[in-house]
């Protein structure tokens, strides 16, 4: 009986310190509709919608892949909570559990003008943090199998210090509205 607790305990502290330090993604919160905003770290985030296939004269995806863009709003709270925001990190996650990281192949669309870029974490053009309360417009690309568009969920996670004052790194989950 002592060995599993031997073995246990260690390995549940060691897990515990990689969250804290953000080497481990954290369990995202599931967020439901998108009437009200979610509270993540200090920041407000409203998944606004989705749109699917909006190329703009951008050539089309590879074949049996789609272009879907996650559309949010943001505004950045006051402090280290717009700060958090330079490493904000996103994924589409469909029913399966398969995942894809954001896309820039189609970043460079006219529509896109205006809205935060997301490649270098949640930003303004000139690579600094963007102003407190004032709200935003994200729009995260993803080139995603076709069989995936459907069942969708977006995550973002906010990476921040453990311990201390700081919380642990975070995450939501925004579902697609019916």
């Amino acid at each position: 009986m002592a060995l599993p607790t031997a073995l246990g305990v260690p390995w549940w502290m060691e897990r515990e310190a990689m969250l804290d330090q953000g080497a481990i993604s954290p369990e995202p919160i599931a967020v439901a509709g998108t009437e009200d905003p979610a509270e993540l770290v200090g920041s407000r985030w409203e998944l606004r919608g989705t749109l699917v296939g909006e190329l703009e004269g951008s050539a089309p995806p590879p074949d049996g892949t789609r272009l879907v863009d996650a559309v949010f709003k943001l505004t950045p709270g006051e402090g280290k909570a717009r700060k958090r925001l330079t490493d904000c990190d996103f994924r589409a996650v469909d029913d399966q559990g398969r995942w894809w990281q954001p896309t820039s192949s189609y970043s460079m669309r006219p529509s896109l003008e205006g809205t935060v870029s997301v490649l270098y974490g949640c930003t303004g053009e000139d690579g600094e943090p963007l102003p407190a309360g004032e709200e935003a417009g994200v729009v995260v690309s993803f080139l995603v199998p076709d069989d995936a568009v459907d069942s969708l969920v977006f995550e973002v996670a906010v990476p921040t210090a453990g311990g201390g004052a700081d919380p642990a790194p975070q995450a939501m989950r925004f579902e697609q509205e019916e």
